[in-house]
């Protein structure tokens, strides 16, 4: 078990309703994988001043909701889901308001997801803070993996996720 720093300790006492991204991780801006997230478009501290977290019974995990925008968080996951899942999905989903603020299209379907660049990008920030954690291979897979997506789509989804890690570490 990865003992996480106290950036990436997500605040789990909210009710739900939509909250601040910082009510859930209030140190997050102390988080090498959110100074990744920042742009010079879209600086971290403009990001992280506006986005919102919508916890919302159900099923599933977290998404982004691109009409709002917010991060939908299900309140059984952000309950009982493994805290380091939880850091590198809200890490994600960051990603991804920055993204949509930048005028991306997140669902673009002319791509599989696993070749989404919009996905690729996210899961990158997650998957370098997880392996800068501590991760091995084997939880960074069973960390991308999930119940829409063969084998063969995760492992296809990691090699462009060290592609995309190489051209950015690159520049």
């Amino acid at each position: 078990m990865i003992e996480l720093p106290d950036y990436a300790l997500v605040v789990r006492t909210l009710s739900r309703g939509e909250h601040q991204y910082l009510s859930f991780l209030p140190r997050v801006a102390e988080s090498p994988a959110a100074h990744r997230i920042g742009t010079r478009r879209t600086p971290l501290c403009t990001l992280l001043e506006g986005a919102r977290v919508r916890l919302v019974a159900g099923s599933g995990y977290t998404w982004v909701d691109v009409e709002a925008p917010a991060i939908v968080l299900v309140d059984r996951y952000y309950r009982s889901g493994q805290p380091l899942d939880l850091y590198l999905d809200l890490i994600h989903e960051l990603t991804h308001l920055r993204q949509l603020a930048e005028g991306m299209s997140l669902w673009d379907e002319r791509h599989r997801y696993e070749n989404r660049p919009t996905e690729i990008e996210a899961y990158a920030v997650a998957v370098e803070e997880g392996l800068r954690l501590g991760m091995t291979e084997s939880e960074i897979r069973d960390h991308l993996s999930n119940p829409w997506m063969a084998r063969s789509a995760v492992l296809r989804l990691r090699r462009n996720i060290d592609r995309f890690l190489a051209r950015a570490n690159a520049s």
